[in-house]
């Protein structure tokens, strides 16, 4: 065992640890709480009694520890921890500020193991059993991390953790949460809506509080104006509201400063993917500065029955006060739209107009408190300034709660069960927590106790501090929000992680810089992995989403290497959405395999597949060696890749496919389709091909006033059945299409093939689609024999198709030029090759002669004829 001379006098039994003395650094002291406070760890336990200057003998770590030293006696076998005095202690659970040593068995034999950087969730009480509520006891462990560094792992054996609310990875910068295995090891938030892990630093907070407007516990929600701070309650499914025959909203409020001109928001629901799509918004209540005096003017808009509604009328405008305290209500009955504004304890005025219909609330919408977003769904990007002042006891509710002219409340709204049947969300700023705003819903839980909604705070300005911790070996669940939810969480680790029955899968947004994902497994319902603001240099691995709607995205400053990737379903969407805010980034993708083979056994109208990837203002796409297939999806019309730059910049974009297969929607149009003010830069496909599902019709590479837009180089590699590989390649040049039925009218079609011909034998070349009506062909054919011998031929005919017959314009291929080496000509006892018919196919016929074998090189080219009018 080792020495070592002690600073003061100990027992046998007692913790040791480094004393503060820079003179004789391995001098010894007892391991106190005030000793450990200064940042040393515990170094053994004394084996024998020594006095202060003379040397000791102890155990040191790895080492065992007879109970006769410890003092610890039979018990249960337990963690062993250092207690006020310096002596070792059994402590289950264990707390926070436990320095532990080890574990021992049930005689009280101590293996010392002194450890501040690690802990296992179950010493800190946590069962692991799926019953109950392990959160304090992980807390408890995530707290005992080394003190004031938060560095270690926390240890999650094989178990299923049920929690009551969302875990918080806020102040443990080098944190490691670690299970056994993402199959045997879960954490489930159940009974609450939120996400079951949160990142993001301490700095952060909740939305910000300050005095309520109303009586009652709680605060009220402070906004400034031109700021971008909000929260979106529709990260949980208790504001999913597309469809309501009927609903309201109300809040209290109070502006505190007023804009010289323009529009502010108090709360909508709003948003779009990109600058392509048209703006969704399912309701929204606005207060403009329109500079006529009297405060600002109240209007609200509600999409019912397809089409958008505003209240109060043009000639009987609502108006809020400034620096009063006014309680608005919107309310839709089915029949009316009813604004409502008052001051709390007076009678409220009311403006109505007809409405008819169900809600219209599109899945790309967040419900926003103090801000109307106009784009980057989902992350937000507000289009209006933001609410200036407070906001106070926010009620959504399932029906119309107002019809009528009512007393404006003076206090928040009540809480208790029976005053809420119809309540789908209730935000009183009364049960705030960590970086959450906490709202409570009775949605499809009539008479029952409220569930609570967690909904993280969207903190906006530059990032002042980073979380950056280890998640690796978990599964992740949570039926009321995201398996994983971030928040400038840059340099982040997420391995062998797994995402399974919840609303979303994992949500990054606003800086995931240099972070990676790896081995992830999603099975969620509306979004699988987000990266939303700053996501340049981020990795990601090996992922398989199944189930969400939107498969992957990505917005903002997007720089993404994705690698090994199966994704899309037949709930899918769009698997890969793309939309940078910036006028740089990327996405470089290898192995991305994108399908919709199980559309088929979603009803009609739940097949929603739009593209297989969609790019909107992106600077640079890759893709290599990957897989576009929307082809199972035939009622959308979808093609496989969306290129949209409304909101490019300046500099040069690219887009470029390597090695793809592409198989699209049997009703699209086109390949690609390409959209916006300006249309993208050149596309460059090389080494791809285009596959119809089951021999269906041919589809082009875009539409006809788009070809010039694609570059093509090459095309696939194949091998012959005589074991040669060849490069194949194809071009299409457009002169005709008919935009209704997606069908070719006339069009210029390219190929090459290339074969060798066995001594006496014949080879079918080419192999080219004979479409309905005229074509002519017209083949250049080289062959090369021994010795160099060679000749070279233009052929021509002419086909004529009906349904399955087609016909030749003549018996004969016309030769149109020869020319060989035999003095000019092709050697005597060579046969021209033939165009001929087969199979529905322009084919080249090639002889070689007895006794010698030729090597063809072919390149077809077939002008489709456009057919007369009717």
């Amino acid at each position: 065992m080792p020495t070592a001379v002690v600073a003061v006098n100990v027992s046998a039994g007692d913790v040791l640890c480094p004393v503060e003395d820079t003179t004789d650094p391995q001098k010894l002291t007892k391991a106190t709480p005030a000793a450990l406070a200064t940042g040393v760890t515990v170094t053994g336990i004394a084996a024998e009694p020594a006095a202060a200057g003379a040397t000791v003998t102890y155990f040191a770590a790895s080492e065992t520890v007879p109970a006769a030293t410890t003092g610890l006696g039979p018990g249960p076998a337990t963690a062993v921890v250092v207690d006020g005095s310096a002596r070792a202690e059994r402590r289950f659970p264990l707390t926070p500020d436990a320095w532990v040593l080890g574990p021992c068995d049930a005689q009280g034999v101590l293996s010392l193991a002194p450890r501040h950087e690690f802990a296992n969730v179950m010493d800190f009480g946590a069962k692991g059993d799926d019953s109950g509520d392990d959160w304090a006891a992980i807390n408890a462990a995530m707290q005992s991390l080394t003190p004031g560094t938060g560095t270690g792992t926390v240890y999650f054996p094989a178990g299923t953790y049920r929690i009551s609310r969302p875990i918080v990875v806020n102040n443990y910068p080098g944190i490691e949460l670690l299970g056994e295995s993402q199959q045997s090891t879960a954490i489930r938030l159940l009974g609450n809506f939120g996400p079951t892990l949160c990142i993001t630093p301490d700095t952060v907070g909740h939305f910000p509080t300050g005095d309520a407007l109303l009586s009652g516990p709680g605060k009220a929600g402070v906004f400034r104006l031109n700021g971008g701070n909000t929260v979106d309650f529709r990260d949980s499914p208790a504001l999913d509201m597309d469809g309501l025959d009927a609903f309201s909203v109300e809040c209290t409020v109070q502006v505190d400063q007023v804009p010289v001109t323009g529009t502010t928001a108090v709360i909508t629901s709003s948003g779009r993917r990109n600058a392509r799509d048209p703006q969704n918004s399912a309701f929204g209540v606005f207060l403009t500065a329109d500079g006529t005096g009297g405060g600002l003017a109240l209007s609200a808009t509600v999409r019912v029955g397809g089409r958008d509604v505003s209240v109060p009328p043009p000639a009987q405008p609502l108006r809020v006060p400034t620096g009063v305290t006014t309680h608005i209500a919107l309310a839709y009955d089915g029949s009316r739209l009813r604004l409502f504004a008052g001051s709390p304890g007076a009678q409220t005025d009311v403006r109505e107009v007809p409405a008819a219909g169900k809600l219209g609330q599109a899945l790309e919408e967040g419900v926003y408190l103090g801000v109307y977003s106009g784009g980057s769904w989902p992350e937000y990007h507000p289009v209006t300034k933001q609410f200036p002042g407070r906001i106070d006891s926010i009620r959504l509710s399932d029906r119309a709660m107002r019809t009528a002219p009512f007393t404006a409340p003076t206090a928040k709204f009540p809480t208790d069960n029976a005053s809420n049947l119809h309540t789908l969300l209730l935000v009183n700023f009364d049960l705030d927590v960590d970086v959450f705003t906490v709202g409570r819903t009775w949605k499809d839980r009539p008479g029952s106790s409220p569930i609570l909604v967690h909904c993280l705070h969207y903190r906006e300005g530059p990032p002042n501090d980073v979380t950056s911790p280890i998640v690796r070996r978990l599964t992740f669940q949570s039926s009321g929000g995201a398996g994983i939810q971030a928040q400038l969480a840059a340099e982040t680790l997420i391995d062998q992680v797994n995402v399974t029955a919840a609303r979303d899968g994992i949500r990054f947004r606003d800086v995931s810089l240099r972070s990676g994902f790896e081995d992830i497994v999603i099975a969620v319902g509306r979004l699988g992995l987000v990266l939303a603001g700053d996501t340049a240099l981020v990795n990601v691995k090996r992922l398989k989403v199944a189930g969400a709607r939107y498969d992957f995205v990505a917005t903002g400053a997007i720089g993404v290497f994705a690698r090994d990737w199966l994704i899309g379903t037949g709930r899918s969407v769009v698997p890969v959405m793309l939309s940078s805010g910036a006028n740089y980034g990327f996405f470089h993708g290898t192995g991305v395999a994108i399908s919709s083979e199980d559309v088929q056994n979603m009803p009609p109208e739940g097949r929603k597949w739009q593209a297989a990837v969609m790019a909107s203002s992106l600077t640079s796409l890759l893709l290599e060696s990957s897989v576009l297939q929307p082809a199972f999806s035939d009622t959308t019309q979808c093609p496989c890749v969306i290129l949209d730059s409304s909101d490019n910049g300046p500099g040069a974009s690219n887009y470029t496919f390597i090695n793809c297969d592409f198989q699209p929607s049997p009703d699209s149009h086109s390949i690609l389709e390409l959209s916006g003010r300006t249309l993208p830069h050149p596309v460059r496909i090389i080494g791809s091909r285009k596959t119809p599902l089951d021999g269906g019709r041919e589809i082009p590479w875009t539409l006809p006033h788009q070809a010039s837009l694609v570059s093509f180089l090459g095309g696939a590699v194949s091998t012959t059945d005589t074991g040669l590989t060849q490069w194949q390649g194809t071009r299409d040049w457009i002169f005709a299409y008919d935009a209704a039925t997606g069908l070719f009218q006339a069009r210029e079609h390219e190929s090459q093939a290339t074969g060798s011909v066995p001594a006496g034998g014949t080879v079918e070349l080419g192999a080219m689609p004979l479409a309905a009506g005229t074509t002519f062909v017209r083949a250049e054919v080289v062959a090369s024999g021994p010795l160099g011998t060679g000749a070279r031929w233009v052929l021509e005919q002419g086909f004529a198709r009906t349904g399955e017959t087609v016909a030749t314009w003549a018996p004969d291929t016309r030769v149109a030029e020869a020319f060989g080496s035999d003095g000019g000509v092709p050697p005597d006892d060579w046969e021209p090759p033939a165009l001929a018919a087969a199979d529905g196919r322009a084919v080249v016929r090639c002889t070689a002669p007895d006794g010698q074998k030729l090597a063809f090189t072919v390149r077809l080219r077939a002008v489709e004829a456009l057919a007369p009018a009717p």
